[in-house]
């Protein structure tokens, strides 16, 4: 146990001290090995097989589709859509932001995206109608959490790596937690609207204005509907349907935007390449890491003390999501997948949920520390864009974390919203 902690604190000292995280899993993997007299030989083995997965292969076309779509002007397509269809409503550009964004998670699958994309166009417009930046800036940064839950979902297929479960099953289970996110913050901003005392008019657009837009935004609308229906089909498998909404994304920016030259698409190859090799690198580095985790039985060490100790699964579960959520304050959700997500996996095993359900459970979990200072990735992108401290963002933020929260809570007392998507993979 003594060993356990001072390696979970020499990488996270690491990681405060500013460290990549590739690094800090380097750093202390190598200390772990020469501490613990392990072969050096695990570090190669580990590092390749930490990346020699079919699964993972969806990560960098997941991502090429959606660096493709965006080269391809489709964020102001679907800013469009989603103003002809909520626009209307009272809190207009609030609620063109959230819908904006679930729109875009069933494109790109990452949270920084989705907040990069939406925030950049989203920030500007909302501050440019009257909003306060410290709200526009809340707003999209949580709006942007529903990029890793609807699918796909580069967060889901990290958990499926580590788990062995399936990502299809995984990524039609995130399904109804993302539009519930949205729907709730939805609820938050129509509230949050009239607190603030906003009188914006919202936009009128017509039938025939909506039919345009919408007939102009079809094109974009067709990738996310590849994904589902084509994993519900059992036409693709998730890393298929990778392969398939990246050769749909050339068809769409060179035939039917024809905004995606050759010159876009060198820069969408170099982009991707970048943002996988991120990805991948702590993937690879992080092989080691678990396996010296597994050699020390931590699995074991955590089902003992938390799911032994506490008898209720219910309270034990609460507890594995009140660590996470503590930790998700200090380090980014997808290292939180790569330590915690094999040993989260087996105490929901020994707690008796379904691996599924409490997989998704423990991803949008993680989730919560996107948004939470003062590591919050997609809360930095979003203030760095609205040009203020994540502390100002502090107080139109907490109730958008408390919509998380609140479906946090419903994914687990209530397992069929998870599980009635789920099995149709």
């Amino acid at each position: 146990m003594i060993t356990i902690a001072w390696i979970f604190f020499l990488l996270i000292g690491l990681v405060f001290l500013g460290f990549p995280i590739f690094i800090a899993f380097i750093i202390t993997s190598f200390a772990a090995v020469i501490a613990l007299d392990i072969p050096l030989s695990v570090i190669a083995v580990k590092t390749f097989g930490g990346v020699d997965s079919f699964s993972l292969m969806a990560i960098p076309f997941f991502i090429l589709a959606g660096n493709i779509m965006m080269e391809s002007e489709i964020t102001e397509k679907i800013v469009n859509f989603a103003n002809a269809l909520v626009g209307r409503l009272k809190g207009g550009l609030g609620h063109v932001t959230v819908v904006s964004s679930m729109i875009f998670a069933g494109i790109q699958g990452s949270g920084v995206a989705d907040a990069s994309a939406i925030g950049s166009v989203m920030i500007p417009s909302m501050i440019k109608q009257g909003y306060e930046k410290d709200y526009a800036v809340a707003l999209v940064a949580s709006a942007a959490t529903i990029g890793p839950i609807i699918p796909p979902s580069i967060a889901m297929i990290m958990y499926a790596y580590y788990t062995e479960l399936s990502v299809g099953k995984l990524f039609l289970g995130g399904f109804l937690p993302g539009v519930l996110i949205g729907i709730g913050l939805m609820i938050v901003n129509a509230v949050l609207f009239r607190v603030r005392k906003y009188e914006f008019k919202p936009s009128r657009i017509s039938f025939r204005e909506f039919v345009v837009t919408t007939y102009q935004s079809i094109g974009a609308l067709i990738m996310p509907m590849i994904i589902v229906f084509g994993i519900i089909g059992g036409v693709f498998t998730p890393t298929e349907s990778g392969i398939a909404a990246a050769l749909y994304g050339l068809f769409y920016g060179g035939v039917i935007s024809k905004k995606l030259t050759l010159k876009k698409l060198a820069k969408c190859l170099v982009d991707s390449a970048n943002t996988t090799a991120s990805v991948m690198i702590i993937l690879a580095v992080a092989g080691i890491f678990s396996n010296i985790l597994t050699r020390l039985h931590f699995q074991d060490t955590v089902i003992q003390t938390i799911v032994g100790g506490i008898p209720d699964p219910y309270l034990a579960t609460l507890t594995i999501m009140l660590m996470i959520i503590v930790l998700g304050c200090f380090i980014d959700p997808s290292v939180l997948i790569v330590m915690f997500g094999s040993t989260v996996h087996a105490a929901g095993i020994a707690l008796g949920f379904d691996p599924i359900h409490f997989g998704v459970l423990m991803v949008v979990t993680m989730l919560i520390g996107a948004i939470t200072p003062p590591v919050g990735s997609m809360l930095f992108i979003a203030c760095s864009i609205g040009g203020i401290s994540m502390e100002a963002s502090l107080k139109p933020l907490m109730p958008c974390i408390l919509i998380l929260f609140i479906v946090c809570f419903a994914i687990l007392f209530v397992p069929g919203l998870v599980t009635l998507m789920a099995g149709l993979a």
